[in-house]
């Protein structure tokens, strides 16, 4: 992702929220404590250690993989006598995300100035510091969220004996060990009927409930074998509907959701995406994900759906007469509402992740990613 030019800065300068405008961030599928997001929600602010900033900064020598990563914003850290978060939004955007205050975007690629951050709820940092990063789920009506953890291995190179006996435990009896991915967690939207939403006997076990969400914790992705972890992904896609005479017949699946499977036919493609840069790059990546995220109310899919549909039918036909009219309509333009995205797809925690030249590709991440596109086309075929 480039960096923005001078000229390329936001017309609008974002109110500067205080402390107190900091809330948690409410849409973590897989639980992370001590995350923050501004007032928009168009920005996360993440406790990290310093080699998860060191991997995002040197991204930009990587634009491939990049591409697939949240925007990286800037760093902040933590001083024990600041009484107040250090401003969070001013001046230019960065890809349409507004730059933190103390983290200045700058025409020069590379360069970050750092303010100082006080964390605003959730667990208090141990590191020090925090990445500000573009919110994935935000731009999103009710974003329908999954996290898929990447990898058999578990354990970066620096981790005591202790911790990787501790994971490999983890990876050997969940499919981390047999497909090189799990669940690690899941958030679908429910239509905002809490009381009228039937769990499962599973569901009740590792579900809450709550403001129209079934929230699914890591012990639910925890419980499935390689056999049945397909249940956990049609659950994220929508009701279905099984069909099969007895168990001696291959039971089928089919999505009941309107837009199941072309939200899946979405994934596919940037699933494949991914797994042409990593087989490219030579990295190495532990316990990280990807993250799906794809809207949830359905009403307001459709209708960016039809907005992308006509958006790409008008493309290229532009009337030479017009322009200069609708260079003058750049302002007003800027001024809707955008329409509310359709899906996304990103590859999210690089705490224990680094560039590895001459080691060849990423196997281990790799072997989760093809894992979860079998099971994807086999939804779809």
């Amino acid at each position: 992702m480039a960096t923005p030019q001078a000229s390329h800065a936001s017309k609008k300068i974002a109110v500067t929220p205080n402390e107190s405008e900091l809330i948690p961030f409410d849409h973590s599928a897989a639980g992370h404590e001590g995350i923050s997001s501004n007032a928009s929600g168009s920005l996360i602010i993440k406790p990290c250690t310093r080699a998860e900033i060191d991997f995002y900064e040197s991204a930009k020598d990587h634009p491939l993989f990049q591409a697939h990563m949240p925007t990286f914003i800037g760093s902040l850290s933590q001083h024990e006598d600041q009484d107040a978060v250090a401003p969070i939004l001013q001046g230019a955007s960065h890809h349409g995300v507004a730059a933190p205050a103390g983290v200045i975007a700058d025409p020069t690629p590379g360069l970050i100035k750092r303010a100082t951050w006080k964390p605003s709820g959730g667990k208090k940092l141990s590191t020090g510091t925090a990445i500000v990063l573009e919110n994935v789920a935000s731009g999103f009506k009710r974003p329908n969220v999954l996290d898929v953890k990447l990898g058999s291995r578990l354990w970066d190179d620096e981790a005591p004996l202790a911790k990787r006996r501790k994971l490999d435990e983890v990876a050997e009896r969940t499919t981390s060990g047999s497909l090189g991915f799990r669940v690690a967690g899941m958030k679908i939207w429910g239509g905002g009927e809490d009381s009228n939403t039937p769990l499962s006997p599973v569901e009740n076990e590792y579900v809450e409930v709550k403001n129209g969400y079934k929230s699914y914790n890591k012990f639910y992705g925890q419980s499935f074998k390689a056999e049945n972890v397909v249940d956990a992904f049609t659950a994220y896609f929508g009701a279905v509907e099984e069909s099969g005479d007895g168990a001696a017949v291959e039971k089928k699946v089919t999505l009941k959701q309107k837009r199941a499977r072309f939200i899946v036919q979405r994934f596919i493609r940037e699933l494949e995406s991914i797994q042409y840069v990593l087989e490219n790059e030579e990295s190495r990546m532990y316990s990280a994900s990807v993250l799906m995220v794809y809207e949830g109310d359905e009403d307001a899919l459709e209708e960016s759906i039809a907005r992308e549909e006509n958006e790409d039918g008008e493309e290229g036909r532009i009337n030479d007469e017009d322009e200069d009219e609708d260079e003058d309509a750049d302002e007003d333009e800027a001024q809707d509402t955008k329409p509310h995205k359709i899906h996304e797809v990103r590859l999210i925690d690089f705490a224990h992740a680094r560039w590895t030249p001459g080691d060849g590709s990423d196997e281990n991440a790799l072997k989760g990613i093809r894992s979860v596109l079998d099971i994807l086309r086999s939804l779809v075929d």
